[in-house]
This record gives structure tokens, C-alpha cells and sequence, in this order.
């Protein structure tokens, strides 16, 4: 077996190994530059868990990276944001999740690209510089990015709260779902934002749409009502 296809098995073995993330420890033995390339493969396996986890495993990733190599790894997230551009022409699935984690677990790229994680899901009447991402599926990927950096880093990720409001009454169930996640990890910060961010939630209790949740390296079947009372819950 060639080392780069032995180097993309053990990457998958470490992803798909329980208790996570006892796996990725058999990782730290290779350079992350070269783990980059197996896990971008990764967030395209047909198994859903090996995806996330893959989005995960970025975070960890590319904070070693950034110990080394810092300007490697804010390439790495202007890459992201290349793949993000409709020009480059991909559809970058699982791209807004690992974004996420790395803003999460990297404090310094946290402050240097909330902002932009943040613009994927700010609607600006089409004028120049709007980032906003019209894929459904990619726009939940930033809202579970963002409800990540909500999660680790509020300060952060407050910036996103206006329009993670409005996505609480949008379409698509999982983003409400994914939103309301969001919102209820800043509430404590919301400030002037925090009656809107109440009543839309309150909105959303008896929205028994279903959604798929990831968190640390476990999937589960939530709805986006216990999805919005576990944020009202954090409101006290």
C-alpha cells in the first residue's frame, strides 16, 4: 500500500474509532500539513458520523498546524473561503463545519475570521462584497459553525446574532434547529438583542420538525422545539 492511501486508512480508522477522539491521537504523529488532504477527503465519505468527525478533526488539526506553521494555516482558512465562493465553481460540503471548529478550537484564527464565518449567513440586498451563501444545505453548515464558536468562544460569535434571530423564522427546519442552538449559547451576552432572541425562540417550542444534531462526535435525532428549549433554559 502506497503511503498516501495507507495515510488516508489510518485518518479514516482514527475517525471512525470509539470513545472519540481517542482516535485522532494515533494522528499526532504525522505532520498536519499532510493530514489536510485525507481529511477534505473525509468530509465526503457516504457515512454521516465520518463526515462530522472529519469537520472535527480540522479543529485539532489546524491547531497544530498553527503552532508550526501559522501562515500554512491561515492558507488553509482563505482555501475555505475560496471553496465558499460560488466562482471557485465547488460545492463545498462540510467546508462551514470545519471552518467552525477551527475557529473554536484556534483562538488567534477565531479573531481573525469570525467575521467572515459570520458573513455566509448576513444578507446585504445583493451589494458588492455579499458572501451570503443561497445553498440551504451549506447555510447550515455555518449555523452549526457558528453555534460551535457560540459554544467555545461568545465573544466571537455574538456577531452572527441578528441573523441567527431571523434564521430562528425561516424555512428550513434544520436551520431553525441549528440556529436556535446558536442563539441560546448568547444569550448571556445578547444585551440589547436578547427580546428578540427570547420571543423567536418561544416561537419555536412546539416545532416538532425533526433534524439530525451533531456534537462532539456523536450524532443524535433532536427537534428544533428541544433544540429552542435547551436555549431558553441557558436564558436563566
Amino acid at each position: 500500500m502506497g503511503k498516501l492511501r495507507e495515510l488516508r486508512k489510518n485518518v479514516l480508522d482514527a475517525l471512525r474509532k470509539d470513545p472519540w477522539p481517542d482516535g485522532l491521537a494515533s494522528l499526532e504523529e504525522h505532520a498536519p500539513k499532510a493530514l489536510l488532504g485525507p481529511l477534505f477527503a473525509c468530509l465526503l465519505e457516504p457515512a454521516p458520523l465520518v463526515r462530522w468527525r472529519a469537520a472535527s478533526a480540522f479543529g485539532a488539526v489546524v491547531s497544530r498546524l498553527f503552532d508550526t506553521k501559522p501562515e500554512d494555516a491561515r492558507q488553509l482558512m482563505r482555501q475555505f473561503m475560496w471553496r465558499l465562493n460560488e466562482e471557485s465553481g465547488n460545492v463545498a460540503w462540510g467546508v462551514p463545519e470545519a471552518f467552525g471548529e477551527i475557529l473554536a478550537a484556534q483562538p488567534v484564527l477565531a479573531r481573525e475570521f469570525h467575521l467572515v464565518l459570520a458573513s455566509y449567513i448576513h444578507e446585504r440586498d445583493c451589494k458588492t462584497g455579499d458572501n451570503y451563501l443561497e445553498l440551504c444545505p451549506l447555510r447550515r453548515g455555518v449555523y452549526w459553525g457558528l453555534g460551535r464558536l457560540a459554544e467555545a468562544r461568545p465573544e466571537l460569535a455574538l456577531a452572527a446574532l441578528n441573523d441567527l434571530v431571523l434564521a430562528l423564522a425561516g424555512d428550513d427546519p434544520e436551520s431553525r434547529g441549528l440556529a436556535a442552538w446558536g442563539v441560546g449559547g448568547l444569550l448571556p451576552l445578547a444585551g440589547d438583542g436578547r427580546g428578540a432572541a427570547l420571543a423567536g425562540l418561544e416561537a419555536l417550542t412546539g416545532d416538532e420538525s425533526p433534524l439530525e444534531f451533531y456534537s462532539h462526535g456523536s450524532l443524535t435525532r433532536r427537534s428544533v422545539a428541544d433544540m429552542a428549549r435547551e436555549a431558553l433554559a441557558k436564558a436563566s
